[in-house]
């Protein structure tokens, strides 16, 4: 669009290019695990250490997915850009929500960010025949679009009778039913699940609890629960109980 001497084909073909470019960052199917593993990745590749790297609960609409994500840092300030900068231009669509940075001693900041990842939602109605022609839709795609509804002839209503409404309502018979004493639930470990270990000198694993997923070190202490140690086929915790694993 800079160009006003452009010829509408030009820009048109333009138009395209950029779209599937748009396209091709959107189309990627997110989880946690992935963005948690990638973000990771990264990190290590940069040098960069992160603290409480985790993610939120998926938001989804009709036409896209979100996932919240979030970390704390302490680098210099280059490597910090350098980090984010890979961050923005990797598989996935991101949105940088919040950036946080407070100067510290001999170049390095405390940073502290949140983003969120980006994706369209796959599962929604028609999607698939408006990807494949969106410029124009014959009637077969435009009758798949149609999603059926239930009828029930229960929702009938007879012309000639009283409205629900006026009819005479029973009154109930009172009952009295005896309550049970309650006892105290049993106490139960956390249904904290494992999505991943990633081995190495300093291995850590990608556990999920209640939406959320976080990158775990061995002495880390997340969701009232302490990481005692990080195997190649299994994660051991410890919470109030007592120690329980987590296998692969």
């Amino acid at each position: 669009m800079q160009n006003v001497d452009a010829s509408p084909d030009s820009l048109i073909a333009e138009y395209n290019k950029v779209s599937t470019r748009i396209k091709k960052y959107t189309d990627v199917q997110v989880t946690s695990s992935k963005i948690l593993s990638f973000v990771h990745e990264v990190a290590s590749r940069s040098g960069i250490v992160l603290n409480d790297l985790s993610t939120g609960e998926m938001r989804s609409s009709e036409s896209e997915i979100e996932i919240p994500v979030s970390f704390k840092t302490n680098d210099s300030f280059i490597d910090v850009l350098k980090f984010l900068k890979e961050l923005e231009n990797g598989i996935f669509c991101i949105r940088v929500d919040d950036v946080s940075l407070n100067r510290e001693e001999k170049g390095r900041v405390s940073a502290s960010v949140r983003f969120s990842v980006l994706s369209r939602n796959a599962n929604s109605p028609g999607s698939a025949v408006a990807l494949k022609n969106s410029s124009s839709l014959s009637l077969k795609d435009m009758l798949s679009l149609l999603q059926p509804q239930e009828f029930s002839l229960d929702s009938l209503r007879d012309p000639f009778g009283l409205p629900k409404s006026l009819l005479p309502k029973p009154k109930p018979a009172p009952v009295k039913v005896a309550k049970p004493k309650e006892l105290p639930p049993p106490k139960e470990h956390p249904p904290i699940t494992l999505d991943a270990i990633l081995p190495g000198n300093n291995p850590v694993a990608i556990l999920k609890f209640r939406g959320e997923s976080a990158v775990v070190c061995v002495g880390q202490k997340i969701w009232d629960v302490t990481v005692v140690a990080i195997k190649n086929d299994r994660v051991v915790l410890r919470d109030e109980i007592g120690k329980f694993e987590l296998k692969y």
